[in-house]
């Protein structure tokens, strides 16, 4: 009997990406001698090349060119796409992204998201009344006060003085001035995807569980969450709304509270809503076996990565999940969240640096492991 295989990947973060790696695992289910069909549905959950995975699914889309700042407000090219229906689809990580920085470069204290805030004002000025953020792959902090300073929202200190860029000056902002931001933005539905569930502030809020990775230090995480608590004061002020704790607002460094308090944006988990948008599930209810990917398996994951959520999909229809990925922590029971097999990419041996240079190769040879599983 043939085995029907759903190839829905997501993309390895600095690697390989979902379209690039479904073709390679499509490839090597060609080269099988075992009776297999299947369908490729590449997925994402709102980072890095969701914009690209959006294109694969709506091809008369098209990529819009233009100028803007980096996290460290360095001028540079960027993209966002506009679908046929005179929608935009922003990636924070084009303009505000930790792939646009060296390792060397890693500084939350003044990366910022001006640039993301630039991809908005593009996408108005082509009249576009309905825009979906994307907010993966974030190198910042700043609880998207870049974004509003691009809009022309004046954030002032405690001197009165404009805030300086940077989740290092949040614990200084004193009032957030709406009076003059663009009016367009008013006009505007904004749908934001977020790839975790994470509230603002706490122990498993934006700073406590990815500043670090963004280059912050302990002491600067101090200082990090001392900013995100008093925007959120101040916020509440201003907007009479409390959400802080609520899930998804601290997604991309706080970004997903900010959109969501002062340009009345609407969050959605990333995998849930583009997973609606392309079918996704009727796909894994026609399908044996569903084959994904992940950089790192790990508790991150269980915040609401697209793995975890592609997984809990394919339990709620008894089948079969394997996950490729980079790397995985071994002293999790992944068989309880519904995942089969892991077939980690990289050699326990080599560098993580050399594995992301070499991982088109290390996962063709996964592949081939894994089709002696099935």
């Amino acid at each position: 009997m043939t085995k029907h295989i759903l190839i829905a990947p997501n993309a390895l973060k600095h690697s390989l990406g979902a379209i690039e790696i479904a073709k390679i695992i499509k490839s090597g289910l060609d080269s099988s001698e075992e009776k297999l069909s299947y369908e490729i549905a590449p997925i994402a959950d709102g980072g890095d090349g969701t914009s690209d995975l959006v294109k694969y699914y709506f091809p008369k889309s098209k990529f819009v060119d233009c100028s803007v700042h980096d996290p460290l407000m360095r001028t540079i090219k960027s993209q966002w796409l506009l679908l046929e229906d005179g929608t935009a689809v922003i990636e924070l990580a084009k303009a505000s992204g930790l792939s646009l920085l060296a390792e060397n470069e890693l500084n939350p204290m003044w990366a910022n998201t001006f640039g993301t805030g630039e991809l908005i004002l593009s996408a108005m000025d082509k009249g576009c009344k309905k825009i979906i953020l994307t907010l993966g792959g974030s190198a910042t902090v700043d609880a998207g006060m870049g974004i509003l300073e691009a809009l022309k929202v004046k954030i002032l200190d405690k001197e009165n003085k404009l805030l300086k860029p940077g989740g290092g000056f949040l614990n200084s902002i004193k009032e957030i001035n709406l009076r003059e931001i663009d009016k367009r933005i008013k006009s505007c539905e904004i749908h934001v995807l977020c790839d975790v569930r994470i509230p603002l502030t706490g122990e498993n809020g934006a700073v406590n569980r990815f500043a670090a990775q963004k280059g912050a230090k302990e002491g600067e995480k101090v200082i990090l969450e001392q900013g995100m608590k008093n925007l959120a004061t101040i916020t509440k002020r201003i907007t009479g709304f409390d959400f802080e704790r609520e899930p998804m607002t601290g997604a991309a460094g706080g970004v997903a509270f900010t959109v969501k308090a002062f340009l009345d944006a609407n969050l959605h988990l990333g995998f849930i809503y583009l997973s609606n948008l392309i079918g996704l599930e009727e796909k894994i209810k026609k399908a044996d076996v569903i084959i994904t990917s992940e950089g790192s398996l790990d508790a991150q994951t269980l915040m609401g990565k697209g793995v975890f959520e592609l997984a809990k999909l394919g339990k709620k229809h008894k089948k079969k999940i394997i996950v490729f990925c980079g790397k995985y922590d071994k002293d999790i029971n992944w068989s309880s969240y519904g995942i089969d097999s892991v077939f980690q990419i990289k050699p326990d041996d080599i560098s993580e640096k050399e594995s992301i240079l070499k991982a088109n190769e290390f996962l063709k040879k996964s592949v081939e492991t894994a089709i002696k599983y099935l």
